[in-house]
């Protein structure tokens, strides 16, 4: 059964092993970029004192009619910090936030949709279900080995990820870790296993490849909004007292109520727990669908 699943899918375990080492060097590389912009702005603010020179407002940035002498060293961070900081790594939002766990998602799908559908395009699924090795235990071992995989895989680029949004939260590109919720820590794994579910169960049902990615994609986009919704709306809130607003690191849920900074943990665990729970109910229900009575 080793040999099996390293004939079938050495390619995918390689191309996700090279994609994996790219996400991880991106995120590694914006990660420490931004840690030495935030350390040289520091060291820059520093000389602006011992100068003598104004600093930047903390808010807009503004500086207003400076003595000829700073005006060189002004222009180095024109516009203040956050100005300056998002002009530099704005690209972080759609390639790390939005692009990442989209990766993930997609190599989920891709690596799932064969699991069944190729044994079945290439007319291989009678042999491979009627040896020694049991129909149950093909199925088990072949989806579990391969959702382990992409688990780790996921849990990686979410610690890379996580490991790149502290800077860029700190540079104020974001407003806190929250903006991040689905795209580090544990989300990216739970995601990547539920798309692989889908689209091994899809795979099974359609019996054809490119069917069964378009409709993993569509079905776990479907889960991810329902699954949104209920962490967002249906945990434990705190609610904002008077006139003081949410606090700056909370999840604001609108209306003043808000999750609060202690909440992350317990909802990443939630989030990834109901992630995982639905892919192992999608993985048995495609396993009906591989009786060799079900497939043609």
């Amino acid at each position: 059964m080793k040999c099996v699943l390293w004939l079938q899918h050495r390619g995918q375990l390689l191309w996700t092993a090279l994609v994996l080492g790219v996400v991880v060097a991106t995120t590694t590389a914006v990660s420490l970029s931004a840690d030495q912009w935030l350390t040289n702005y520091a060291h820059w603010l520093a000389q602006l004192r011992d100068t003598g020179c104004p600093l930047p407002a903390a808010r807009s940035g503004a500086i207003h009619t400076p003595p000829p002498i700073c005006h060189t060293m002004l222009l180095r961070y024109f516009g203040g910090q956050q100005n300056s900081f998002a002009h530099s790594y704005n690209f972080a939002i759609p390639v790390l936030e939005e692009g990442m766990p989209l990766l993930m998602v997609i190599i989920g799908v891709l690596v799932g949709a064969s699991v069944v559908a190729r044994e079945v395009e290439q007319r291989t699924q009678h042999v491979a279900w009627t040896q020694s090795i049991p129909r149950r235990r093909w199925y088990a071992t072949k989806a579990a080995v391969l959702a382990l995989g992409l688990a780790l895989a996921g849990l990686i680029a979410g610690y890379a990820n996580h490991r790149a949004q502290i800077p860029l939260t700190h540079g104020a590109l974001t407003s806190s870790r929250w903006i991040w919720f689905f795209s580090i820590d544990l989300a990216p794994a739970a995601e990547a296993v539920l798309a692989f579910a889908l689209a091994t169960t899809m795979g099974a049902y359609l019996r054809r490849t490119l069917p069964a990615i378009g409709a993993a994609l569509a079905s776990f986009l479907a889960l991810f909004l329902l699954t949104e919704w209920v962490i967002r709306h249906l945990t434990p809130t705190s609610k904002a007292a008077g006139h003081l607003g949410t606090p700056a690191s909370s999840w604001d849920m609108g209306g003043g109520r808000y999750h609060p900074a202690n909440q992350y943990w317990p909802l990443q665990v939630t989030y990834a727990a109901i992630l995982l729970t639905l892919a192992l109910a999608v993985l048995a229900i495609g396993w009906r669908a591989t009786r060799p009575r079900s497939v043609v």
